[in-house]
């Protein structure tokens, strides 16, 4: 297996269009071949390539095509993109987490926790109002002035005890963090040394996990 292709964005390009049981089940070998396996040797390369430059053995989770339709609007029944997450073996499931998405014109890189667990809220909150807040600000500024996006805070307000004007506010109103930064060379993920290219997008991240991984 050579992991991803042109073929495995033409096949979601058109799944786009086609988002139906009977044409995806009259291409279900393509879909096996550029999609299902295609994406599982990305994922075993790039998780190898992370434990050779991190030390850490890694797992990976590569997320079904299947959409969960029960309380969406939208009623497509497949996912036209690719998403997978990476994680140290010594980590726990609600830590930090490496992740990229595939899709026709765009390929993702990210890092964060998606939703901090209640013990995580109460350490994040007390770190960011701390010290090491500052320098949290700090990594993040640099990383947004070289291309990245930050997630958007979930409350409005900031939360008690803190104050209004805090010079973290921003920091103190999530309830998540999480890093990106999009692509439109997509091409970069190709063949069998795509997870070598890629790897070095998500190792700009590594001070965010590693900050992330103390709370």
């Amino acid at each position: 297996m050579n992991g991803f292709s042109a073929e495995t964005l033409a096949f979601l390009e058109t799944l786009r269009g086609n988002n139906n049981r009977d044409w995806f089940e009259g291409h279900r070998e393509t879909y096996v071949r550029v999609i299902r396996d295609a994406s599982r040797s990305f994922a075993e390369s790039l998780s190898a390539a992370l434990e050779a430059k991190t030390g850490d053995s890694h797992r990976y989770k590569v997320y079904r095509v299947n959409r969960d339709v029960r309380f969406s609007k939208d009623k497509s029944p497949y996912n036209a993109h690719v998403h997978m997450a990476f994680w140290p073996d010594n980590s726990g499931p609600t830590e930090a987490v490496w992740m990229l998405g595939l899709e026709p014109g765009k390929l993702t890189f990210g890092a964060g926790i998606m939703a901090f667990s209640a013990s995580q809220l109460d350490a994040w909150r007390k770190r960011v109002a701390g010290a090491d807040g500052a320098a949290l600000s700090d990594c993040l500024s640099v990383l947004v002035k070289q291309g990245a996006r930050l997630s958007e805070p979930e409350l409005k307000r900031v939360p008690a005890p803190f104050e209004k004007g805090h010079s973290r506010a921003d920091l103190l109103r999530r309830k998540s963090m999480t890093v990106w930064r999009d692509t439109d060379d997509v091409e970069i993920c190709f063949g069998s040394d795509g997870p070598q290219r890629c790897l070095p997008e998500l190792l700009t991240f590594v001070p965010i996990t590693e900050w992330l991984r103390d709370i």
